[in-house]
């Protein structure tokens, strides 16, 4: 087989494991957490420390299934608010001595429509098979997150092309807090050109404090 082909594989087998968590083709951990891995952040329960980060399911495809297999939390994203096709392939290399990958996708994403769609509708279910796990209105601490056991992370990114950063965070925020126990922004990626220009002190504080604005009414 020809190694670029080999080189692609890698995203194939990507695609493979979120389709199967998605259609619940994976391990049901239904064993409780013990009690001494619980873990308060922010107002919030972890059943335990171990989640699932942003780059795995990108789109919000299988929140459910893999929440499922016994993780804290799971963080979905980053999520553009257009759709965009991300880097070109391979994008995904395997590194077998090292047991390692590297990602250079490029922020690839279905965009915050699709995304906000799968996620209302994941929300409403889970909702009504699960039994409410959020505390009494005196309580500081709620037990899982907004639709369940589980926390549900959402990691934010920028289009490849946009203009301006904050607005598309500020998107972001806007239609994705009524699903998200938590927020991302991410800054970091060095797959996507100019990103990392948004660590600079002024241009951070304007994003975080436009960011803080709009969570204050919206991120309940």
């Amino acid at each position: 087989m020809p190694v670029p082909w080999m080189k692609l594989l890698s995203e194939v087998a990507h695609r493979l494991a979120v389709s199967a968590a998605a259609r619940g083709w994976v391990p049901i951990e239904k064993r409780p957490d013990p009690s001494i891995l619980e873990l308060e952040v922010w107002g919030r329960r972890f059943s335990n420390p171990i989640g699932l980060a942003a780059g795995f399911d990108k789109n919000a495809e299988a929140v459910e299934g893999l929440l499922g297999l016994g993780f804290g939390f799971v963080e979905v994203g980053s999520v553009t608010p257009a759709p965009q096709e991300g880097n070109p392939k391979p994008r995904i290399f395997r590194l077998p001595e090292e047991g390692a990958i590297i990602n250079r996708c490029g922020f690839n994403s279905e965009g915050i429509v699709v995304v906000a769609k799968r996620l209302g509708a994941q929300h409403g279910k889970r909702k009504l098979e699960t039994s409410s796990t959020t505390s009494s209105a005196g309580d500081e601490v709620v037990n899982g997150g907004k639709a369940g056991p589980g926390i549900l992370g959402v990691n934010l990114g920028k289009n490849k092309t946009s203009e301006d950063a904050t607005a598309d965070y500020v998107q972001g925020v806007h239609t994705l807090s009524q699903y998200a126990d938590y927020l991302v922004i991410n800054i970091s990626s060095p797959n996507t050109p100019g990103l990392r220009q948004l660590q600079g002190r002024k241009k951070l504080k304007d994003l975080v404090k436009k960011w803080s604005n709009l969570s204050t009414s919206k991120f309940k």
